[in-house]
Formats: C-alpha cells, structure tokens, sequence
C-alpha cells in the first residue's frame, strides 16, 4: 500500500517530535524584522517579543511561498516516489500558504491539499489526530484520509483567552478602543476560531 505523507506549516506548531513521530514534513513560514527575513522556528520566540519591546511594531509575517511547498513536495517524492502527500493547511483566510501550495500542486498529482480553517495548535490537533487514524489504518487510501480529514475538521473547534490584548492590538486583531478597554475593565475575550478566523465571542472578567 503506498505510503500517505502529512505536511503543514510552521505555523501549526508542531513539535519537532511530534513532527518526527508521525514523520510530518514541516514548510516554513517567514517573520520579518525590518530588512532581515527568517523562516519561522529558526530563531528563539523571545526574539519577536523583543523586536516589539525595542521598536513597539510587531514583525511582519507571511506565508509559505509556492517555491517552498515545490522544494517539500519534491523532497517528498523523490525520498518515497510511490507515496501520496496529503498536505493539511494553516487557514486560507489568514495566509497565502494554501493557494502557494495549489500552485505548487498544478503538475504534481500525487498532492492532495485541504484547508483546515484551523491555526496554531487548533491546526496541530486536527494534522496528529490523522496521523494517529494513519498509524492505526495503514491501509487507507489517500481518498479515505482526506474525506477522514474533513470529518475531523467540521468537528474541529479551537479558543483561548489572552492576558492582555497588546500584541492581538498591534496585530491589528482588535482596535485601540477594545485593548484600552480590556485594560482599564479587567476583561478577557474569548478568541474563537470560526470559519478560519480569529473571533472575539465572550468576555471574561477577572476573578
């Protein structure tokens, strides 16, 4: 049977040994600090923080290139020529990742690509979770993991509650009024993922 291969971004943040277990293949995305650009997990995360400390603006981030996802997906082919590649992507609605890697995926028929309207670690559980269906049923075909994939993701639901809003303000996630706000009123938003974007659903306050 031949073999099905996962790859996401960076952006999920997936761990380089998670990554290793269920042999993921991982595209870079990239930060920018003024001139100097770097792909995305190179450099230590306290290196962003500090940027905006010193320059109070946050760096500019992108997506995969289509040049990034032809290096993947060459890679991929010529270590496992028989394997299908089934690449599980950052949101399409936050990122140009996913139509690089349909660009990338125009002469490539062994590249199935889905959007999982998921990002982060929302990202990261939906790509394990098939791995872990993938481990345990080998025997899959490509067309059973995608339509796996998408059974997972229309269950899929992600949120967190920030400390401050800071960063989600120079993001230009949430305006000045709504960040002065949260400060002054002790409150927290809820940050949901819904249809691939970062919503503001419910406050909490301080306890």
């Amino acid at each position: 049977m031949n073999p099905i291969i996962l790859v996401a971004e960076t952006g999920s943040d997936l761990t380089p040994e998670l990554a290793s277990q269920y042999n993921i293949k991982i595209v870079p995305m990239h930060v920018s600090f003024d001139t100097e650009t770097l792909d995305d997990g190179s450099f230590p995360v306290e290196k962003i923080c500090d940027y905006y400390h010193d320059t109070r603006k946050l760096p500019r981030t992108s997506g995969c290139s289509p040049e990034d996802f032809i290096t993947t997906f060459d890679e991929i082919h010529e270590q496992y020529p028989d394997s299908q590649i089934l690449y599980l992507a950052y949101s399409a609605v936050t990122t140009c990742s996913y139509q690089s890697a349909l660009i990338a995926a125009q002469d490539r028929d062994y590249v199935t690509a889905i959007d999982t309207k998921q990002v982060s670690i929302g990202q990261a559980a939906v790509v394990t979770a098939v791995a872990e269906l993938l481990k345990n049923h080998p025997e899959m075909t490509i067309e059973e993991a995608a339509d796996a994939a998408r059974e997972l993701l229309s269950r899929a639901k992600m949120c967190f509650l920030p400390d401050n809003l800071e960063f989600l303000r120079a993001g230009g996630r949430v305006s000045n009024a709504v960040c002065l706000g949260s400060r002054i009123l002790h409150i927290h938003p809820c940050i949901e993922i819904l249809d691939g974007k970062l919503v503001a659903t419910k406050n909490t306050g301080e306890r």
